[in-house]
């Protein structure tokens, strides 16, 4: 998945330091940098990972997940991958690699990927970026070949591959970044690598691809001398392994919110939180230290569009760092904004299993446009779309529950005032008036529920979405909440919404697995993982914020949320439910659910606007 696949996470390691720090926290890898640009990463109680491993010349055959970035000799070696595979190895690779695996490893399990791809293996979130060069013609970006950003344990660690410093590195974050300094066919100049380092917002920073036929050792030393005011640098990984840590005694209370205030207005953030020890503050903007911004305050006097960005404090007790939600400050006139558009994307498995997605109007009768989206996912990337929806919007009219409006192929209701709504509404339009994509614009009021299944009863995934088509009425869309088959890959369980205006809101979301059984859903999914995830600026989205078990941090301010929106209690605090209280700022979102290991089963996501 492409379009749909939300960006990258952000992590919480921290080491501020110029020399290998003691390990204090978790420790969840060790990483090391081996030779040319071959790196190991070893994950406590996980798999062992390569990315392009060559000259190694030993036979460990202890390679549970291989990385490669693209096909090059020095990057994908078939004697050395010989050395490193057993039977269970698995493969991932950009496409120009993946013909010489399976011909020299027949039967083996072998992914291929192209840039903004995600996929979880052994327990092992991987998401892949963009590798080409602008200036050279080695790596074309017509060749699709991929960076690597492995999330371990929140740990975010990106192998850039033979890469020149690219746009879409200012799109995603990585704590540890390993960056190519051979100026013969990756970066133009060491400084290039440099500059990347900082568009990734990276904690430390290594190099690679250095010291074999291109980039010297003097080459190592400048890129590190001038990164070393900026973040952790090593020339090479320790013996042992770099090891990657993270805290398990920070429990954050509060987070910072975001704010809007006007021109000239001073914006005040703060953090609330307890740790092990004397609790140390590191406030960020966009990813670098502010100076002097080292109290759990940072108050901005007398704002202005300069200081508007993404903030975010890094937390360190004596058990290593960890770092807060992202708080977005805004300087203009402030101007409340609402939910404006819903959607979800899912699976719609057979006639008797559609597609079911619930949403509620608050405060009278509004117009409303509805889409069943199936065929024209495929110019999104999605192999299995539903092939022909048909969509239905459910009303309890009189205690019974009826059909208010329905669709099968969309311009059959008329396609000139359709596209219309499509144009006011933001919704990306539907080129084509013979495709057999689904949509209704409707009046209404109250609940209602939309179902998505394909007329021949086919499975396939599909994309219900709901938009507010009067947004200046007095009515309003107020919550979300769908249930479907949570699985991995095309089948991973995505909600999005978007909140108009530029003034934060607060969010119940939540995510339901275990908690269905009370309501007699069998298969249910065990223990629910959901990341929510926020659009940048400048393109691409990050991580906002994430949970695995709902009352894993203090139960009490979730349970009030439940009350005040309405929602049904969670009565066992030992749940493996998931729930999230949030101030959000305006924007795009979305809401990701999955389960540990590539587990899957019913889930059930819902969204719910609080009072402000």
């Amino acid at each position: 998945m492409k379009a749909f696949t939300p960006a990258l996470r952000v992590a919480s390691l921290l080491l501020a330091t110029l020399v290998v720090p003691a390990v204090h926290g978790r420790v969840v890898a060790r990483l090391h940098a081996l030779t040319q640009a071959t790196v190991k990463i070893e994950v406590t109680g996980g798999p062992v990972i390569y990315i392009d491993p060559t000259g190694i010349t030993t036979t460990p055959a202890d390679a549970d997940l291989i990385l490669l970035t693209h096909n090059h000799g020095d990057h994908q070696s078939v004697a050395v991958l010989n050395r490193l595979r057993k039977p269970s190895t698995v493969f991932v690779s950009s496409p120009p690699g993946v013909p010489a695996l399976q011909q020299n490893f027949a039967g083996a399990a072998i992914h291929a990927v192209t840039p903004g791809e995600r996929l979880t293996l052994s327990g092992i979130e991987i998401e892949t970026v963009a590798m080409y060069n602008i200036v050279k013609n080695n790596h074309p970006r017509a060749m699709n070949f991929v960076g690597y950003v492995v999330n371990i344990g929140g740990v975010r660690v990106y192998h850039a591959g033979d890469t020149e410093r690219v746009p879409e590195m200012r799109t995603f974050s990585a704590d540890v970044a390993l960056l190519p300094l051979g100026q013969t066919f990756t970066m133009n100049s060491v400084q290039e690598a440099v500059d990347a380092a900082l568009d990734v917002k990276a904690r430390i920073a290594i190099p690679i691809h250095w010291g074999n036929a291109e980039g010297t050792r003097a080459d190592a030393e400048f890129f590190t001398g001038q990164l070393s005011s900026r973040m952790q640098t090593m020339i090479n990984t320790p013996p042992e392994g770099l090891a990657l840590e993270v805290s398990e005694t920070i429990a954050i209370a509060e987070h910072p919110a975001s704010v809007t205030v006007g021109p000239g207005d001073n914006a005040n953030l703060s953090v609330q939180a307890t740790g092990s020890g004397t609790l140390r503050y590191q406030w960020r903007r966009y990813g670098l230290a502010l100076a002097g911004a080292t109290t759990s305050g940072l108050a901005i006097a007398s704002a202005a569009v300069a200081n508007e960005g993404d903030y975010e404090v890094i937390l360190t007790d004596a058990n290593g760092p960890i770092t807060s939600r992202i708080a977005r400050l805004v300087v203009a006139p402030p101007v409340r904004g609402r939910l404006v558009n819903l959607s979800v994307r899912g699976t719609s498995r057979s006639a008797a299993a559609p597609l079911i997605v619930g949403f509620v109007v608050s405060g009278g009768a509004k117009s409303t446009l509805v889409r069943g989206i199936g065929p024209a996912l495929t110019a999104f990337g999605v192999s299995n779309a539903l092939p022909d929806p048909r969509l239905e919007l459910h009303a309890v009219v009189n205690g019974q529950d009826s059909i208010a409006a329905s669709n099968n192929d969309w311009a059959a209701g008329g396609a000139a005032g359709l596209r219309a709504a499509f144009a006011a509404t933001g919704a990306f339009d539907l080129a084509d008036a013979a495709s057999r994509d689904a949509a209704v614009l409707a009046s209404v009021d109250g609940a209602r529920t939309v179902h998505v299944v394909d007329t021949a009863g086919r499975s396939g995934v599909a994309l219900v979405e709901v938009y507010d088509a009067d947004p200046a009425g007095a009515a309003r869309l107020v919550n979300l909440s769908a249930r479907n088959f949570a699985g991995t890959g095309d089948e991973v369980f995505i909600a999005g919404f978007v909140i108009s205006g530029n003034m934060p809101k607060r969010l119940l979301i939540r995510g339901l697995g275990p908690r269905l059984a009370g309501f007699g859903v069998t298969g249910a999914l065990a223990d629910p993982k959901m990341d929510l995830f926020v659009s940048r600026a400048g393109g691409g989205s990050m991580l906002f914020a994430a949970n695995d078990n709902w009352a894993e941090g203090t139960a009490a301010p979730l349970r009030a949320a439940f009350a005040a929106a309405g929602a049904f209690d969670f009565p066992d605090a030992g749940s493996k439910d998931a729930a999230l209280l949030a101030t959000v700022p305006a924007g795009a979102f979305t809401v990701q659910l999955s389960g540990p290991g590539g587990s899957t089963g019913e889930a059930m996501v819902e969204l719910y606007e609080l009072p402000d």
